[in-house]
């Protein structure tokens, strides 16, 4: 078994995903040149484009609502919301779209999409970057 960093894992693992399948696209706040926060997407924008590794302007309840959208029209986005803190932030998305459309529409409808962030660095980063909010 190979040894590696969380962070090299959670990026072998998206970068599987988008090798299998042309609909897996990743989006966020700085995750393409900068690799994200934690450079957990660190190499994908070279290897997929911009196209499918998309920069966010800051807004969690964006990310998470266009990721929705692109998820019920057959692409399957993954959301990375910088971290945990900001979750709160998109709950309208997260619990009354996300969650619920699926049964707004008779059970018809699918959301293939994955919401990822990260909570309880303990890095430093102040008190809204550093929260668990499990």
């Amino acid at each position: 078994m190979a040894i590696m960093l969380y962070r090299e894992a959670i990026n072998l693992a998206i970068r599987e995903e988008m090798r299998r399948d042309e609909r897996v696209f990743i989006q966020g706040e700085d995750i393409a040149e900068f690799g994200g926060s934690q450079k957990v997407t660190l190499g994908l924008l070279e290897e997929f484009g911009r196209e499918r590794v998309r920069n966010t302007p800051i807004s969690e309840a964006a990310i998470v609502g266009s990721a929705l959208g692109a998820a019920l029209v057959g692409m399957r986005p993954i959301a990375e919301l910088m971290y945990i803190d900001f979750s709160a932030i998109a709950v309208d998305q997260i619990v009354n779209q996300v969650a619920k459309v699926k049964y707004m529409f008779g059970g018809k409808a699918k959301v293939p999409l994955v919401i990822r962030t990260q909570g309880g660095t303990g890095r430093s980063s102040a008190a809204q970057h550093a929260q668990s909010l499990e």
